[in-house]
């Protein structure tokens, strides 16, 4: 079970890194193919372990339970569709990582790095030789040019991946910073000003953490001579004062803020967005515009406790890096669904081991 378990792991990370390159299409949904990978390799993982029921392990359990619940009294009033159940499965095999953590020896480690760093190539590639997307559009997904996207086709969730990354790197190699050079360029490229506000927080919070008021000078030159000197090029996604999106996002939460009153205490069910939305197609439409929000929304406040309990039981953790990951992903999560976004979550999952 074991050696089975790791080769559908390294099957996961190589899907990992196409990203929404590998989607499938079967009776007219559409999903990436990581989602497979991680229900399969979710289900192996929590056959290969013990010790079911540990205290770590229960905000998982009754989160995983309780929005069952939700979803099933919801079908009086939404019809169960495949997808909803989908959104779910995949949801909760996420979070099971989280209860029941993967094995991660030095090679699956070294394999992840080099995925990692084989995007970073990638989105360059892309910015560079593909720089208009706006094709895109007629396959609904929002039209974006001069933007590094890598293969996630989202320079906002790309930039948080890519910040990960650096963290990572600022941990583990401290005594080559030229290594942080190349990723926090391509992080810049997205122009996701979410992730530049979050970078500037985060390492704000290193430098108070280690009393170094060096991390925190280089951090602000850093930002300041990034929003002075990335290039302003065609469209309006390259330009970091552009008002039109925080508009949008304003739009979005009172959207959110009105559906979470119509059921505040079970939510309407996860993920019914969709449907409630009307737009099934868009790939922006089973989310608002923060994961807190979407998880209120779905889930009721019974739900966001426990799914933000999964999270906070590592706030105490001596990893000065878990700590920052969970900053990161916060604050982040409240200007995009990044919380709940794939390829965000399997990388905290495959983190976890840090948690201690």
């Amino acid at each position: 079970m074991a050696s089975l378990t790791k080769i559908v792991l390294y099957i996961s990370l190589t899907v990992y890194f196409f990203g929404q390159l590998l989607r499938i299409n079967i009776q007219h949904i559409s999903f990436p193919l990581l989602d497979i990978a991680i229900i399969l390799l979710a289900f192996l993982n929590i056959l290969s372990k013990k010790n079911y029921l540990k205290k770590t392990n229960l905000p998982v359990i009754i989160f995983a339970v309780f929005s069952l619940i939700s979803l099933k009294i919801n079908l009086f009033y939404y019809p169960l569709s495949l997808t909803s159940f989908l959104y779910w499965i995949r949801l909760i095999a996420l979070l099971s990582f989280f209860a029941y953590p993967l094995i991660i020896d030095k090679k699956l480690e070294d394999y992840f790095k080099i995925i990692l760093a084989s995007s970073i190539i990638f989105g360059f590639i892309q910015y560079f030789f593909w720089p208009d997307l706006t094709y895109f559009s007629t396959f609904n997904w929002d039209p974006h040019l001069y933007r590094l996207v890598g293969t996630f086709f989202d320079p906002t969730f790309t930039a948080l991946i890519f910040l990960f990354f650096l963290l990572k790197i600022f941990f583990q190699y401290p005594s080559n910073p030229w290594l942080l050079l190349p990723i926090y360029i391509g992080m810049a490229l997205t122009y996701s000003r979410s992730t530049l506000l979050t970078f500037f927080i985060v390492f704000t919070f290193i430098a108070i953490k280690k009393k170094n008021l060096g991390i925190f000078i280089t951090t602000f030159l850093l930002v300041f001579l990034t929003v002075l000197l990335l290039p302003r090029m065609p469209g309006e996604g390259t330009k970091l004062e552009r008002t039109s999106s925080i508009k949008a996002k304003i739009e979005n939460y009172k959207e959110g803020y009105k559906l979470f009153l119509t059921s505040p205490i079970i939510g309407v069910g996860y993920n019914n967005l969709g449907t409630i939305r009307g737009n099934k197609q868009s790939h922006a439409n089973s989310g608002f515009d923060s994961s807190l929000l979407t998880i209120a929304v779905t889930t009721g406040i019974i739900g966001l406790f426990f799914f933000v309990r999964i999270f906070t039981l590592g706030l105490s953790s001596t990893s000065l890096y878990w700590q920052c990951l969970l900053l990161s992903v916060f604050i982040h999560s409240l200007f995009a669904n990044s919380l709940l976004y794939p390829w965000v979550l399997f990388y905290l999952a495959l983190e976890t081991k840090y948690r201690k």
